[in-house]
């Protein structure tokens, strides 16, 4: 009996010294090697007129896109009453899409403070709303000072959604009705065969990711993997998802479309797993996870035409963490793996310096100048940092 015990102690002592030996070969990681980090190089082209800040109603948070044909977009205006839309910095001056130009909507205004525009290769599209004069609540009271004061309340005077598409070269095309949609779009992107992809909530606010026509006529729901819009735990009076860190209503509201090499790319922030959905022209759609480094935040993703650029933030050196995104992260379209950040160098930073995309080997954005109160087109090229 003391002999099998040797025995088997033995074979214990063995097999533990065996597996103090083979541990650190089974079980070590080698640490990931540091992202590369690039200095973007921003000047001034004197080709482009500047835009006068009395163009926009922010021109601290400057909302901007290009699409790779030579134009730089702006947001401009925003608001009941006022002037909305976008310009576009061009090398032959600056060309308006306003609602001003409109012409088929009754006073075409854009509610919600912001533009959302729709660029591709032939058109710009916004949408705005209508607004029924006879429905406009006026209420009128006297101050403190005796003066009379008048307010105007339009939340009962809309008179209907609609798509308004305009030319490159500004000239206003038309208005598309959108009222008969199954749900009310939030965001659109357009594809060069002038169809439509849209997402928002349905009547049961309910996350939608829809296909539409060129008319915007509906055609179908997508039904995108792992996307809330599919998810089972979304419906009717329910704010709630599983993987979002917001109610459903922000989730929806802070997606973003970005077109990209004739599809169209679908960012959601606040979900806790960041990816990004490639969509064909035909609804068929490839989800990417974007492998970010630890304690990164992902944003938006900028247009390119060759990697993706999506912003990121993350906290500084003193531990804080400024809801800045001023950082891009390179992707790998196909992978979803980081391949470099790229800083601006200074004096360059947001929100005084946007990047609006990545074309032709070159970085695009709009530059405040505070002393002229004017924007002004800024591109550049990115080069290895070498530290301050």
């Amino acid at each position: 009996m003391r002999g099998r015990i040797y025995l088997v102690l033995g074979l214990l002592l063995w097999t533990s010294a065996e597996a103090q030996t083979r541990t650190p070969n089974a079980t070590k990681t080698p640490p990931s090697a540091p992202l590369p980090v690039f200095e973007i190089t921003l000047s001034k082209d004197p080709d482009y007129q500047a835009l006068p800040w009395a163009w926009t109603t922010q021109p601290e948070a400057v909302e901007t896109d290009c699409a790779g044909d030579g134009n730089v977009y702006v947001s401009v205006g925003g608001g009941n009453y006022a002037p909305v839309g976008l310009a576009a910095l061009t090398p032959n001056g600056v060309v308006s899409f306003v609602n001003e130009k409109i012409t088929d909507v009754p006073h075409p205004f854009y509610k919600f403070g912001a533009v959302n525009p729709s660029i591709w290769g032939s058109g710009v599209a916004f949408e705005v709303q209508g607004m029924d004069d006879a429905k406009v609540e006026i209420t009128t009271w006297t101050d403190e000072e005796g003066r009379v004061q008048t307010e105007e309340d339009a939340t009962n005077a809309v008179a209907g959604s609609y798509i308004a598409r305009f030319d490159k070269d500004g000239t206003y095309k038309h208005a598309i009705a959108i009222d008969d949609l199954p749900f009310r779009i939030e965001k659109f992107a357009t594809f060069d065969s002038g169809n439509v992809i849209a997402q928002g909530l349905d009547r049961k606010q309910v996350p939608q990711i829809a296909l539409l026509d060129s008319s915007a006529k509906f055609l179908r729901y997508l039904d995108l993997r792992k996307d809330i819009s599919t998810s089972q735990d979304v419906a009717g009076d329910d704010q709630n998802c599983t993987g979002c860190t917001a109610m459903v209503d922000e989730v929806v509201a802070f997606s973003y479309f970005t077109p990209w090499q004739g599809k169209v790319l679908l960012w959601r922030r606040y979900t806790s797993i960041p990816r990004i959905y490639e969509i064909q022209e035909s609804g068929q759609a490839r989800v990417v996870n974007i492998k970010a480094p630890e304690g990164y935040d992902i944003g938006s993703p900028i247009r390119t035409d060759h990697n993706w650029f999506v912003s990121f933030n993350k906290s500084d050196a003193k531990g804080n963490r400024p809801d800045a995104f001023d950082l891009l992260l390179e992707i790998n379209p196909q992978t979803g793996k980081p391949l470099g950040e790229y800083r601006m160098k200074p004096p360059d930073k947001m929100p005084e310096t946007v990047i609006s995309c990545f074309f032709d080997g070159e970085f695009w954005g709009v530059r405040q100048d505070a002393k002229e109160q004017k924007l002004e087109v800024v591109r550049g090229t990115a080069a290895p940092y070498r530290g301050k």
